[in-house]
């Protein structure tokens, strides 16, 4: 059996792409960060290798001994983290030393550069997902207004330039108004803050950024985005059609039924 390594985030994302990993064929062997990979990772893979976050020299070490020469980066790790809980190793610091951005695209790209120096090429995150990744089209048999779809192309507008200046992936909007841009904080606290300021009826769109690199950093919706979308009063969700991971897509969509919410998935 091939094997594939995967470097494990945050959220349900990584334990999803490996169960489909395997089912596909792969023995998944994984290295999963502290405070940031839920448990769950452990029954899903075939290896696991628990590392703290910036211990690159530990991942490199851990696929070249199981045999793994290609790998997927599953979840995020949040920004944050980078002040605070960080505990790089030598080729670690090392790393940061030599890089000049720390924006997301510059971190990613440059560890899946120091990967593929040590002969383990990053795939594309979508690898064995293309059932997940909705087409075109409403997804829920609650259909957005004609106003909400107004809100929806003014959010894919505005959420594409954010992901140009590599701010965020997400807007809320309400009647013509964006009430809500996602930085550093992530979507689910972007919806909590624009449903505070929308109180009711918002629009939430989330997209692929024009530079987007499918290596790393695709975006996900998960039932929790369904549920804090129901929490903050929101009525839509928007996505950008064939670049969007729907985790736990049935239930997902059934949820949203459930609430009342209506899904989009539209083209660029």
């Amino acid at each position: 059996m091939k094997k594939l390594g995967l470097i494990a985030g945050n959220g349900k994302f990584p334990a999803i792409f490996a169960r489909e990993a395997q089912r596909a064929g792969y023995a998944v062997v994984a290295v999963a960060h502290r405070g940031e990979t839920l448990e769950e990772i452990a029954a899903a893979v075939d290896e696991l290798t628990w590392i703290y976050v910036g211990q690159l020299g530990k991942i490199i070490r851990t696929f070249q001994r199981a045999g793994v020469n290609q790998a997927v980066m599953a979840g995020g790790i949040k920004k944050v983290k980078l002040f605070g809980n960080f505990r790089p190793d030598l080729r670690g610091a090392r790393f940061l030393a030599r890089i000049k951005g720390r924006d997301d695209d510059a971190l990613l790209r440059g560890i899946a550069d120091e990967l593929a120096g040590e002969g383990i090429e990053i795939l594309d995150s979508t690898f064995c997902l293309a059932q997940i990744m909705p087409a075109a089209g409403v997804l829920t048999k609650r259909v957005p207004s004609a106003s909400q779809w107004e809100d929806i192309r003014l959010g894919f507008r505005v959420a594409k330039e954010i992901g140009r200046l590599g701010i965020g992936q997400a807007v809320v909007v309400k009647n013509g108004v964006v009430v809500a841009v996602e930085a550093v904080e992530g979507t689910d606290e972007a919806i909590q803050r624009g449903g505070r300021l929308a109180k009711s009826g918002s629009v939430v769109v989330k997209v692929s950024k024009p530079q987007q690199d499918l290596r790393f950093d695709v975006p996900a919706i998960g039932v929790e985005t369904i549920k804090t979308l129901k929490a903050a009063g929101g009525a839509v969700l928007a996505v950008e059609a064939g670049k969007t991971i729907f985790l736990e897509k049935e239930l997902l969509l059934r949820q949203a039924e459930e609430c009342g919410i209506a899904v989009v998935a539209v083209e660029a």
